[in-house]
């Protein structure tokens, strides 16, 4: 066998590769593309609620006056008085807020049994991610 008379066709090896390097090269460009993207996503923001806050003797009350609405379960009040730290949560029986969340117009009323307002304690209203607000109590 005479393998002079058979001649070499690299006609079709050209096509395949420019195919392929056309693939890996938008590939790449898709790849770029979207990590570019996704790093100028924004990030998670924190609730922003703006509070009316009013005290008697025996109770607090939060009035929602603007702003985002808060999910009633992820609420609780912190009460600092004399260096002593009292939390309250949603589900607890002397937290009154009607409905399952915190909107604009809605009114939070909590009654601790075992503590006085004299005046000076710091009230906060805290959601699962952050401080909503933070206020001292007046003499009444």
């Amino acid at each position: 066998m005479n393998l002079k008379n058979y001649a070499l066709d690299n006609d079709a090896v050209s096509p395949v590769l420019g195919e392929l390097m056309m693939i890996v090269l938008a590939l790449l460009l898709v790849s770029l593309f979207s990590v570019t993207l996704l790093g100028l996503l924004p990030s998670e923001r924190s609730d922003t609620v703006d509070i009316l806050m009013g005290n008697s003797l025996d109770n607090i009350t939060l009035q929602h006056k603007g702003g985002d609405w808060v999910r009633k379960s992820d609420l609780q009040i912190v009460i600092i008085k004399d260096k002593q730290t009292t939390t309250i949560r949603s589900s607890d029986d002397f937290f009154v807020l009607e409905g399952n969340s915190f909107d604009l117009g809605d009114e939070i009323v909590v009654q601790p049994p075992d503590i006085k307002f004299d005046g000076g304690e710091t009230v906060r209203l805290v959601s699962a991610r952050s401080v909503i607000f933070s206020g001292v109590t007046t003499t009444p």
